[in-house]
This record gives C-alpha cells, structure tokens and sequence, in this order.
C-alpha cells in the first residue's frame, strides 16, 4: 500500500469517526429577550389612599447552550435581570444584574437511570409545590444532585441539597440567606390507563436559632436545622370528556427549635371540558388550612397554616399574586379559591377570562383595642370576628403569535376586595385605603435559535 492511498484511507476514516460522533451529539444554542410593562395600583396590595400608581419596565434576557449525547446531558442558561433604567448609559458594571440562572450536567448510567448536578429548575406536577417560577423575570432555579430513573410508565426522582453562605474552615452555618439549608425529595409518577398519578415527599431544613443557644445568652448563639415534611399524591384521570386533576398534601414537622409544631393540609380539584377544538372550560377550588387568632392563643405551639413551598405560585390563585407570593409565612389565615377559567384561541390569538372569589381557611379576628387576653384563655368578647370573604378577582389576558419563537401578551387584573382582605394585610378598620386594586401588564417575548446541530 502507497503512502498515498494510506493517507487517503486514514483521513476517511477520520471523517467517518467524526461524521458518526457528530451525528451522535445534539448541540443546541438559544436565547430570549422578554421586556414586561406594568401598570401597578394594587397589584400584590390594596393602596392606600392617596397613592400614586407605579409603572415600570423589566427586561430577562437569557442566553442557552444545550449539549447532550448518549453518555450525558449539559445545559447552561446565563441571564441578565434589569429594570429599564436602574443601571446608567456609562455603568461600569457595579449594578449589573447578570449571572448564572441554570448550569447543571447530567450523566447516564444507562438509558434509564442517570444522575443530574448543578444549579437547576425543578419543574413537578402542576408546579403547585416545586415550580420555576417562570412568570418571575428571574425564575427560580436550585442547586442540588437528582437521581433519575425514568421509563415508559414510570418515574423516580431523588432530589438532595445541602446549601453554605460561603467556604469555611469551621461550622456550618447558614443564617443570613432567605434559603433553606437542606432539603430532600422523593417524586414517583406512573401512568394507570388515561391516568396519572404523582407522589411528592418533601422534607425541608430551615436553620433556626436553637433553644440551647438563647438559654445560654451567648454571644454566638447555637443554631440548628429545623425540619417540616410535606407529602401527598396528584391524580389526573379522563373521565369522559372531562379532564380531572385533584391533589392532596399533608404538612407536618418542626418550624422551629422552640417546639412549635405544623400541622396544615392542601386540597385542590378541578375539571376541565373541551367545547371545541378551540375553546376550554376550567372550573376548580383549592383549600389552604390557615390559623386564627384564637388558635394562636389557645395553642400557641401549633401552626396550621399551609405554605406551597417552592412552586410556581403566580400560576395560582389570581395574578395580581395576594396570596402566597412573597406575602404569605406559616402564620396566616389560609385561603379557599373557588374560580372558573375560560380560555379561546382564534388562529394565531389567544384569549383568557379567570374569575375568583377568595375566603379566609381559619376564622379571621380582629382584635378590639382594650383586651386582657392572655395567652391560655380567648375571650370572644375581646374579638371581633371578621366575614371570611377576601374578594373578587378578575383576570383577562389576550396573546398573539405571529410567528414561531415570537409572542405578545397583554393582561388586565381587578381586585374587588373587603375590609377583611384589608385587616389580613395589615391595615387597621380606621386606615383611609382603597379596597379595589387594578394591575395591568404588557410582554414581548422573543426566543431566537441561534444554532442547533442537525
């Protein structure tokens, strides 16, 4: 054999190596640009009397790089969050909002059963409990190893986080972060027939100031991770013509090292009927137990007050986001929100109108200004107890698709709300407030494909 033909016969190879390498990978590289207007005069909270309205511009631009093959998967999204105007012409850089949202790898045992590490959403169910939050121009992302098996029928996802303010040489500390310290969870989903039926358990370990520490009057008190469980199951079946999704979630465990106890409960149903090709009728509640005031006095170690965690709040109970969206703790009155959703597309338009009417879970007490209540012993004449009603909302979005990649969305929201909703936020029955509250918004999406490996 020639030189020549062992040359040629060594690059054809090559080729053919590469060829069958390249053939095998999927590189993917994307972006989007979304800037939101939004009208605000009660938007999260009924206004004062007298406020001005507020109006702003925000901007997520994201840039995303997706590689994946038959060994492993890596993505990176890296994205810059701003208010139009918040960081001058000629800003060197102090105030800039950019940074990493998503940047995990993922390795493959076999075709089934991989393990998944870095900073990533977690997207579960109806995103009810662990969501990303994707209305929020920053999302929500978490920086943890998931364990996954998945086939045809069945999934298994073991999710483990351990989080530090920063490298140490001693302790483990995190106290200065809105974040849980740890958290573990187990989610299996398996098909029946037209069915799907889901199973959530969360444990999550908030770092709490210890009893010992404050017995101790230290001047670096002792802290220690205080644990609260939430498990339940998500069934979605076809009955018919309508599409059912009901959800059940138990909360329970320590929210705190002083003894306090949760013990809360989540219940949701909803159907959903097609009326034609094109149009869909939704008709739900959700119920999230809450605690009183006289629960608070009668047991001030018991909590009973739902918290929905991590998920994609925003998606639920109105947009106008009062409930459970930043303002909401463990210790509130619930919520029960009864709603209907009516959705319509006509070509390349879409249209929605959502309704809720909003009560109070736990009796609402407003507290009278003279009372000798102490904390084993309410009085109901030293209360007041409220009407349940919290309001009406009313939602309208219309969006418009021009093209692929591409969407303009516009919304208008109404709050009619009641001196209840206004004492649950914080206002006295005396404070001068408005207790209609309007929110309006508009959003250009843009997501170009930059690259992707054919």
């Amino acid at each position: 054999m020639t030189i020549m033909r062992l040359k040629t016969l060594l690059l054809t190879l090559m080729f053919t190596f590469f060829a069958a390498w390249a053939m095998s990978q999927t590189v993917k590289v994307d972006g989007e640009i979304r800037p939101r207007a939004e009208f605000r005069n009660g938007y999260k909270q009924l206004p004062p009397d007298g406020a001005n309205a507020a109006f702003a511009i925000s901007q997520r631009t994201r840039f995303n790089a997706f590689y994946g093959s038959e060994v492993f998967k890596a993505y990176i999204s890296m994205q810059d969050i701003r208010v139009w105007g918040d960081v001058s012409q000629l800003d060197m850089g102090a105030a800039n909002k950019f940074g990493i949202h998503q940047a995990w790898g993922e390795y493959f045992f076999n075709e089934k059963f991989s393990l998944k590490a870095g900073r990533q959403e977690l997207v579960y169910d109806d995103s009810r409990i662990l969501g990303n939050v994707g209305w929020a121009q920053q999302g929500r992302a978490h920086d943890l190893g998931l364990l996954k098996y998945e086939s045809e029928k069945f999934k298994a996802h073991l999710g483990f986080a351990f989080n530090q303010e920063k490298e140490v040489l001693f302790g483990t500390d995190y106290i200065n972060l809105k974040n849980y310290k740890a958290m573990q969870f187990l989610w299996l989903h398996t098909k029946i027939g037209n069915a799907g039926l889901s199973f959530l358990f969360l444990n999550n370990g908030m770092e709490q100031l210890s009893k010992a520490g404050v017995d101790s009057l230290e001047i670096s008190p002792e802290y220690k991770v205080a644990y609260t469980q939430t498990i339940g199951a998500r069934f979605t079946p076809t009955l018919g013509p309508v599409k059912l999704a009901a959800a059940a979630y138990y909360q329970m465990g320590d929210l705190d090292n002083f003894d306090t106890k949760l013990s809360a409960m989540y219940f949701a149903l909803a159907g959903t009927v097609k009326s034609s090709e094109n149009s869909k009728v939704t008709l739900g509640f959700e119920y999230l137990s809450g605690t009183s005031a006289k629960d608070k006095i009668e047991d001030p170690k018991a909590m009973k007050s739902f918290t929905p965690f991590y998920g994609t709040n925003h998606k639920f109970n109105g947009h106008m986001d009062y409930f459970y969206v930043g303002n909401h703790g463990n210790n509130n009155v619930g919520l029960i929100d009864i709603y209907a959703t009516f959705n319509l597309k006509i070509k390349k338009w879409g249209l929605f109108l959502t309704p809720h009417y909003f009560m109070a879970a736990a009796d609402v007490y407003k507290e009278l200004p003279v009372t000798t209540t102490t904390k084993s012993d309410f009085q109901e004449d030293l209360f007041e107890n409220l009407d349940k009603g919290l309001g009406i909302e009313i939602d309208f979005g219309v969006s418009y698709v021009p093209q692929k990649n591409m969407m303009f969305k516009l919304g208008l929201s109404q709050m009619i709300g009641t001196e209840t909703l206004g004492y649950v936020q914080g206002y006295a029955m005396t404070d001068d407030y408005n207790k209609n509250g309007t929110w309006a918004y508009l959003m250009f999406v843009f997501k170009p494909n930059f690259y992707t490996s054919k």
